[in-house]
């Protein structure tokens, strides 16, 4: 779940202390009062001159004003005391919920297909090789622009589908075996596609193409999700564990501006990296959904360790046009956009990737956090927008 520091009960002001100035003349106002009265009720029998009487006239009252500074003195001193508690109780909560936050998901290894590269996506993308090309599509009728993986398929059936995913899956799978033979931990496999095929076909296909020698606690099957949230959820997991994240985009009927790509990324835990000691390629901090956008963007660059001023790089994809003004407005009076380096499209240099948008978007950012040693800045539209953080390790 999000980490809200709103969640927190806030900070207590320190209470005033006393004015003693104040209570001097207070004091002195219940010494003349009671010296008042005890004149005007003193039995005429009885001298004035006595001990006695200036005991009650000036002692006792001179003691009640005391008494009643002395009781908002005791009064101010245990109100300060618990505020202070209560101030270091929020500031220990604050400081875990922010430790909590800040904490991050290492990259370990990638592995990808798409029309543009089969590695260093990023540096292709932005020396300009895009492959989104227009034609005409008798199945919609009516002229597609897209970016499709070759060779093209010779037929648009599902059976043909479910062949060249198998082939493309393959190939995706071999190439992250040299990550994987590194480590012997277990699996945790998380696979989103777009529905093409049942979650059972994809996990059936999945089973088959996935070397039998690693061990899969969970094999997760999904169409519906969320771009990069899911690590959310997964971060607050404390267990130290190594996840392949698979996002499949491949058409069977052609979609328009869209890209295919298979991907696979291997991401460790931040448990998994203080046990192991391995270094990442790079950290994904904690996304944070666009819900109040000023906020969003306190806590994004709060879990990211960025401050204002500080290079990075910003990439967006699928982000609807009054939400990335929102956002730029709001980054701007904040004083992000002084650090920018580079605003890149993902739309338009690559293609909108569909239900791969958080693995590519991942990949480019890792990519080139390793090639500049900046920051990178993530905004993705997907279910609902929002934000993350990749930095180089």
């Amino acid at each position: 779940m999000p980490v809200n520091l709103k969640q927190i009960p806030g900070k207590l002001s320190q209470p005033v202390p006393p004015d003693k100035y104040r209570w001097m003349i207070v004091i002195v106002l219940i010494t003349l009062i009671g010296f008042v009265i005890s004149l005007s009720i003193w039995p005429k029998s009885n001298p004035t001159h006595s001990g006695w009487f200036w005991f009650c006239s000036l002692v006792i009252p001179l003691s009640v004003g005391v008494i009643c500074f002395a009781l908002k003195l005791l009064h101010h001193e245990n109100e300060r005391d618990r505020i202070f508690y209560w101030n270091q109780i929020y500031q220990e909560q604050y400081d875990q919920h922010v430790t909590l936050g800040q904490q991050a998901v290492g990259l370990m290894g990638v592995s990808y297909t798409t029309p543009n590269a089969c590695n260093k996506l990023a540096a292709a993308l932005l020396q300009g090789s895009s492959q989104l090309h227009t034609s005409y599509s008798s199945e919609v009728q009516k002229a597609i622009t897209s970016a499709v993986l070759q060779p093209r398929p010779a037929s648009l059936n599902k059976a043909a589908y479910q062949s060249r995913l198998e082939e493309v899956l393959a190939h995706v799978i071999r190439m992250l075996k040299p990550e994987l033979s590194q480590f012997v931990d277990n699996l945790t496999i998380r696979i989103r596609h777009d529905g093409i095929l049942s979650d059972d076909e994809i996990k059936t296909t999945w089973l088959r193409l996935f070397p039998p020698s690693y061990i899969v606690d969970e094999l997760k099957v999904l169409t519906e999700g969320n771009g990069l949230m899911w690590l959310d959820e997964w971060l607050d997991d404390a267990q130290a564990t190594l996840v392949i994240s698979v996002e499949i985009n491949l058409f069977l009927q052609p979609r328009h501006h869209q890209a295919e790509s298979v991907s696979a990324i291997l991401l460790a835990s931040p448990g998994w990296l203080r046990r192991s000691g391995a270094a990442p390629l790079s950290l994904i901090h904690r996304p944070v959904s666009l819900i109040e956008v000023s906020e969003s963007l306190s806590d994004v660059a709060r879990w990211g360790k960025l401050s204002a001023g500080i290079p990075y790089t910003f990439w967006r994809t699928q982000v609807e046009r009054q939400t990335l003004s929102d956002t730029l407005l709001a980054m701007d009076k904040q004083g992000f956009l002084h650090g920018c380096q580079g605003d890149n499209a993902l739309d338009d240099l690559f293609g909108m990737p569909g239900s791969a948008v958080g693995n590519i978007a991942l990949i480019c950012a890792s990519e080139h956090s390793v090639a500049t040693t900046h920051a990178q800045w993530l905004l993705i539209g997907d279910q609902s927008p929002h934000m993350a953080i990749v930095r180089p390790v």
